[in-house]
């Protein structure tokens, strides 16, 4: 059922030492700092809350903490704890500009608070990437030679989760239509699509090769002709979107993410399981796509207006970009070996990382809504620009009514 193991398929396993309690309170104490703390943090700055600088130095001591037992832990070599100093470095740089903001020791300015905001901000994303690093290096993945392919997967796998945060960010921030971006936004997804396509071509195969030897297989086949539609379907997107308005938006990266999906789902590999994990990423792209299709019907029929909130039909392509990248991560090679040897079916690894999309999307939620509550209430903006709908529909409607009467009086004058 699971066909021919290679060689190396012993290696990937849960390990066989347990995990120490040093290593235990440095987890605990760097989720608390990195994921609710120092976050927490950043969206009261940018609500401009007086307390923010508290909720700074409260998360950087308890990170630091963190990052102290990590050293207790020892294992300094590997990649994670090398990482953990560059975490160090900018938790230093951050907590010192908030310091310098808030005692007043460096006049404030514009361009410093939002070099201060954009540092909160990809620090999110550096969390990201240190707890990808930690679940990598704990159960021993992409160390035996696959380094690329694993790469590979997990880049391009959190870039369609990144992308689903911004976009889920977005939506509840500036309204349904997103017209702050000024262009669809299928542009900006185009041009990404454009550039991964680029590099997809010249890279899944040794396209430069000088030998003969190297012959090409029908993955290399697949995944290299998947970059050239990628590039040639961004490349339309981009110039059927780059003067559109953002209303307009255009179906071309959806037609991508479906073909792509089927792609995959018929993606045969050494493994069963291999098999079966392409088929996840590919049904989730085949979902994305159909219901990025829907969204953009809906708001082409005018169901949504540009600066209402999102309608609880768009965050379904939202999910399912976020459970494509999901997939698409835990469909490398060396965490397929893990599976088998750990005895965990296709079914139950569906419903794990499903789960972890449902959680990524709760928390991003809930920090908006914690945004909304410190800045002011959720539907403001919306609100207020209904008031002045109101009021323009009101004035229109009283105009109207006046031009009738005089009308009238006009009527009757020269009747009489």
């Amino acid at each position: 059922m699971t066909g021919t193991l290679p060689d190396d398929a012993p290696f990937y396993k849960w390990p066989d030492e347990p995990m120490g309690w040093a290593l235990k309170v440095h987890l605990v104490l760097c989720f608390i700092a990195y994921v609710v703390i120092l976050p927490v943090g950043l969206v009261m700055e940018m609500a401009g809350h007086q307390y923010q600088w508290l909720a700074q130095l409260s998360g950087a001591g308890v990170a630091f903490l963190g990052i102290v037992f990590g050293w207790v832990h020892g294992h300094l070599g590997n990649v994670y704890a090398r990482y953990g100093w560059f975490m160090l470095s900018l938790l230093v740089q951050q907590t010192a500009t908030n310091l310098g903001l808030t005692l007043g020791a460096v006049p404030r300015n514009k361009k410093l608070q939002l070099f201060y905001r954009m540092v909160g901000a990809l620090q999110l994303v550096y969390t990201y990437v240190g707890m990808l690093l930690g679940g990598i290096r704990f159960l021993n993945l992409c160390s035996q030679g696959h380094l690329g392919q694993c790469v590979s997967h997990f880049a391009r796998g959190s870039a369609l989760i990144i992308g689903a945060v911004c976009i889920l960010v977005c939506m509840r921030v500036f309204g349904a239509v997103i017209v702050e971006l000024r262009r669809p936004l299928e542009l900006y997804l185009s041009i990404i699509m454009m550039l991964v396509g680029a590099i997809g071509t010249f890279t899944e195969h040794n396209f430069f090769q000088t030998s003969n030897t190297d012959s090409w297989s029908h993955k290399d086949l697949q995944h290299t002709l998947i970059g050239v539609s990628w590039f040639a379907g961004g490349l339309l997107g981009v110039l059927m979107t780059c003067r559109s308005h953002p209303r307009s938006r255009n179906p071309i990266p959806s037609l991508i993410f479906i073909a792509t999906g089927i792609a995959m789902i018929t993606h045969q590999q050494d493994l069963v399981m291999a098999s079966h994990t392409h088929f996840l990423f590919g049904a989730a792209l085949v979902c994305l796509g159909l219901s990025t299709i829907a969204e953009i019907t809906l708001l082409a029929a005018g169901f949504v207006k540009d600066h209402d909130q999102p309608a609880l039909f768009q965050f379904v392509p939202v999910f399912f970009m976020c459970a494509s990248g999901m997939f698409l991560m835990g469909s490398n090679r060396d965490m397929v070996l893990f599976l088998i040897n750990s005895h965990i079916d296709v079914a139950t690894y569906a419903l794990i990382l499903l789960s972890f999309c449902f959680v990524i999307m709760f928390y991003f939620y809930v920090l908006v809504d914690l945004y909304f509550a410190l800045a002011g209430p959720q539907s403001a903006k919306y609100r207020a620009l209904e008031q002045h709908m109101d009021r323009r529909s009101t004035s229109s409607q009283t105009s109207t009514l006046n031009h009738s009467e005089s009308h009238s009086s006009l009527a009757s004058a020269a009747f009489v």
